[in-house]
């Protein structure tokens, strides 16, 4: 699935189709806002969320925060891709897994297509829940 969006003719999608989800601001204590997903695949019952940051920008400490505690079990792999939105090029990646993140590594988009294909593998031959 390939989202582009054309701003002329359609009016700006973000502010179109993406609510303000500032009216929850009051609902979470401290600074727990909603955040966004970029992408997201299941696979055998496993969770790979694809997170895009704009090459020069660091992962929020929340948001870090949150990819180490949905990570742990090893049912929920998080892939933060670095890189300019606009031309859909990357340059970096780093993977938050088992409550742990990798360094961050540099990547073209083949090597994230190949971290992918390589996810759904390994996935896929894992039991699924109604075998377990």
């Amino acid at each position: 699935m390939t989202i582009r969006h054309n701003c002329e003719t359609h009016g700006c999608y973000i502010k179109k189709m993406t609510p303000d989800w500032g009216f929850l601001d009051s609902a979470f204590s401290n600074k727990i806002r909603v955040g966004d997903i970029d992408g997201i695949v299941e696979a055998n019952g496993s969770l790979l969320i694809l997170e895009w940051k704009t090459t020069g920008y660091p992962v929020p400490t929340g948001q870090r925060i949150m990819f180490e505690k949905i990570t742990p079990g090893g049912k929920i792999t998080v892939i933060v891709i670095w890189g300019d939105p606009e031309e859909t090029t990357t340059t970096h990646y780093q993977v938050f897994f088992n409550g742990k993140s990798q360094e961050k590594q540099e990547a073209d988009s083949e090597t994230i297509k190949d971290f992918c294909k390589r996810w759904e593998t390994w996935v896929r031959g894992k039991p699924a829940l109604k075998d377990i």
